[in-house]
């Protein structure tokens, strides 16, 4: 075959033919990387976790280690002092839930059809990116649930008060 003829069957060649709605299906719009997210997510819940660690094994076991005991103490003495009171809810719930918003926004992917006003979701199944969300979001339902149950308590014992003072009298 020489170039001539290769030229003309080039030429004579049918042109492939586009459909543009099959091709705006596919179009997928990432918003994360799921290896950075990942390792932001980590990076993220390492001080909730071990607090949440260091709690169970002081609490629930009942044993007493110097390392687990000093930082209980010292999360303590941050939510205590009023200069770093702010520390403790950026740490336990602003911080898991980027986390959680993160990881989920790596695996979902969006897609808009105009044609047919559709928005396409979809997930990707990321192990670690889905389990850093839902580790994350354990830990902010896990702090309110405290902060819930504590202010509960502290309500009851003031009703209490009130309730010996008034047949005190």
């Amino acid at each position: 075959m020489d170039d001539k003829d290769f030229i003309d069957k080039l030429e004579n060649m049918p042109k492939p033919d586009v459909n543009a709605n099959s091709s705006q299906r596919q179009i997928r719009l990432a918003l994360m990387n799921t290896k950075k997210s990942s390792f932001w997510g980590i990076w993220f819940l390492v001080v909730p976790v071990f607090f949440l660690f260091c709690v169970v094994i002081k609490y629930f076991f009942h044993w007493n280690w110097g390392i687990m005991d000093n930082f209980i103490e010292m999360m303590a003495s941050l939510d205590k002092n009023s200069s770093t009171r702010w520390v403790t809810p950026v740490m336990f719930v602003l911080l898991p839930k980027l986390g959680a918003l993160l990881n989920l926004l790596a695996i979902m992917h969006f897609a808009y059809d105009k044609v047919s006003r559709e928005l396409i979701v979809s997930i990707r199944l990321k192990w670690i990116n889905i389990a850093l969300a839902i580790v994350s979001l354990g830990i902010v339902a896990i702090v309110f649930l405290y902060g819930i149950t504590e202010n509960a308590h502290h309500r009851a014992i003031e009703q209490i008060e009130k309730q010996e003072r008034a047949v005190g009298k």
